[in-house]
């Protein structure tokens, strides 16, 4: 029989203990349901999950036991000290869980987990000692209850600190909304102990160290699932990707890109049925990735039952089904597991890549040309990177080719254009529309377009001082060079360091449709003209061109594109209009420059049509800069 005394000190209801259940079942309903990108992390919150939900039944057996009419001494103790034993491993688990999120250093997390460890063993071993000596709790022979000390109570606060020493000690790691959440959970998690013990209670232990459980799984485990897509962050894909590679796991992955998809599928339940029907019917074990842009990744383990090809044919013929119902614009991407890509981040690096290449409303299988593409590209980008992080104006990788412009007025090659080229070690010879286009999307353009600037500088230098007769060669300058507030001085700096004279040197640009690049580049180009620099309007007759933008700019020479010239032999019309263009610019006072005269019909044809200097494989291909000397001639 029970010690009536236990109540008076004590007082317990399962309330506590039996919400905690139902919270640990329905958690574990949850979880199952939700996407992991660790597999670590589902285990450990599982098991700490599960290991709540035997610390409230065992809370709840011990309890009865106690409070039994018959008393069983051994049970009691039994279920008294695995409860302990569960809360404590409770405690050390959520203790492990926080060394991810808040980057403890590996040397400093096996100190945590050797203290941890020490802790529970020392915790389980006081207990046994003070039961057997009669100084902590145990039940008597003649049923009595005795409470004594609990060296389950020290150890609790122990934990209990650590956390908290944890949270503030490594706060600047974490992002404030995570702090406070982990911070405000736990202090709670203490106050609710200590309102408990000051009113004398023991029904809500339990639900008090569940209390920061709930908190992970709410913080860093909420179900990502998009609602209107059934897809998953496209920032968990490498990681699976990875860990299927590390399991050496055979894998599909399917993207598709569907111009303005989140929108029209949140407001038209027609599409939103068709997607849910195309999604049931093929994607049985897959999960779907969405990236912004409305990119949409579907990764596929490999089914025994069915071939990958029958997947892929399968779910396009229903794609082009549900296409010809709405229409949406579309680029589809197929990927399978490649020996030749061992990166997750490659795999998701592919797909852009490709992407970027192929037409709208288009699908592509990926084959080795293409990784082999895409590997040359990252490899370019890699470079590129590092020269601009060097700041090298001298750098090797970077080298200067030109071509010699004709001069009709003085019969002499004095003028021509630099080009750019990259020397690297594992490619050779790399050609500007190699890498133009990636320098432009990644913003490193400007970091190449100095170099070329400084080495066309330097030449000229030589050239100069070498006694040849150099009017000016041009340099190639995009929008993106323009928009740099120190573009101007920049271009001083370069110049005025070689010591050659500012009309030496012109920059070519193409004209920008932006507004704002136009007033940028009016502004750069009065400013660095007053130095007596020329400046070229570049690819005329290329693309977009305003000719109310083109009066209100000051350039200098007008650089008709090789299809003008081709327009204007094809017949009588486009002759007219080609040469009156060029007769325009010639009574504005604007030079005309004509590239791509290949032959000697080609180039009469650009004489008569009032062309002042003449650029092309008639006189000459792109040549490393050093051999301009060829073309030059000698100041007497």
């Amino acid at each position: 029989m029970f010690d009536p005394s236990y109540i008076n000190v004590y007082g317990y209801t399962p309330v506590g203990d039996i919400i905690v259940i139902a919270l640990c079942l329905i958690m574990s309903v949850i979880l199952l349901q939700t996407y992991f990108n660790s597999k670590k992390k589902i285990i450990t919150t599982s098991i700490i999950v599960f290991a709540m939900f035997g610390a409230a039944v065992t809370k709840i057996i011990y309890e009865m036991l106690i409070y039994s009419r018959e008393i069983h001494i051994m049970p009691i103790h039994f279920f008294r000290l695995l409860h302990h034993f569960i809360l404590t491993l409770v405690l050390y688990m959520y203790v492990q869980y926080l060394h991810d999120p808040l980057w403890i250093p590996t040397k400093v997390q096996r100190k945590y987990r050797m203290f941890s460890l020490i802790t529970v063993i020392a915790a389980m071993a006081s207990d046994i000692i003070l039961t057997i000596t009669k100084k902590g709790f145990y039940v008597s022979l003649n049923g009595y209850i005795h409470i004594g000390i609990n060296a389950f109570i020290i150890v609790y606060t122990l934990f209990l600190f650590t956390i908290l020493y944890m949270i503030i000690r490594y706060r600047s790691r974490i992002i404030r909304p995570v702090f406070w959440g982990l911070l405000g959970v736990n202090i709670i998690s203490m106050m609710t102990l200590s309102i408990q013990g000051i009113n004398r209670q023991v029904s809500y232990t339990t639900a008090a160290y569940f209390f920061p459980v709930i908190a992970i799984v709410f913080m860093f485990h909420s179900n990502p699932f998009n609602i209107d897509t059934g897809a998953v962050s496209g920032s968990y894909l490498q990681s699976e990707i990875e860990n299927r590679l590390e399991r050496n796991e055979d894998m599909l992955l399917m993207s598709c890109k569907m111009s303005n998809f989140s929108k029209l599928i949140a407001v038209d339940p027609e599409l939103k049925e068709e997607f849910f029907y195309f999604f049931k019917s093929n994607v049985k074990k897959g999960i779907l990735y969405h990236f912004p842009g409305d990119r949409f990744v579907l990764l596929i383990k490999k089914n025994k039952n069915q071939s990958y090809y029958q997947q892929v044919e399968k779910m396009l013929s229903d794609f082009y089904s549900s296409y010809e119902k709405f229409g949406i614009d579309f680029k589809i991407i197929v990927l399978f597991k490649n020996e030749h890509i061992a990166e997750g981040q490659d795999y998701i690096k592919l797909i852009d890549y490709v992407e970027n290449r192929i037409d709208v409303n288009s699908i592509h299988r990926i084959d080795e040309d293409d990784i082999s593409e895409f590997y040359s590209s990252s490899y370019i980008l890699s470079q590129l990177e590092d020269i601009a992080m060097k700041k090298d104006l001298f750098d090797k990788r970077v080298i200067v080719y030109c071509q010699p412009v004709y001069n009709i007025s003085t019969g002499k090659y004095d003028t021509a254009e630099a080009l750019m080229r990259l020397q690297l070690d594992n490619t050779g010879i790399v050609y500007p529309d190699q890498f133009i286009g990636i320098a432009e999307k990644y913003e490193l353009i400007h970091s190449l377009s100095l170099i070329v600037l400084n080495k066309t500088c330097y030449a000229i230098r030589d050239f100069i001082e070498e006694s040849y007769d150099i009017r000016r060669i041009s340099v190639n300058f995009s929008a993106i060079d323009i928009r740099y507030e120190d573009f101007c001085n920049e271009v001083k700096s370069i110049i005025e360091r070689n010591g050659i004279p500012y009309s030496t040197i012109a920059i070519e640009i193409t004209e920008s449709r932006s507004d704002s690049d136009f007033n940028i580049m009016k502004q750069r180009v009065v400013q660095l003209q007053k130095l007596g620099m020329k400046f070229y309007l570049d690819d005329f007759g290329t693309g977009y061109s305003n000719f109310e933008r083109i009066m209100e700019l000051p350039f200098d020479i007008i650089k008709f594109d090789r299809t003008m010239l081709l327009e204007s032999i094809k017949d009588k019309e486009s002759n007219f209009m080609v040469s009156t263009f060029a007769n325009m610019f010639d009574k504005l006072d604007y030079a005309v420059l004509f590239e791509g005269v290949e032959n000697e019909s080609d180039e009469n044809h650009c004489i008569e049509m009032k062309a002042k200097y003449l650029q092309g494989y008639l006189y000459s291909k792109p040549i490393p800069i050093e051999q301009l000397r060829n073309f030059l001639t000698k100041v007497s």
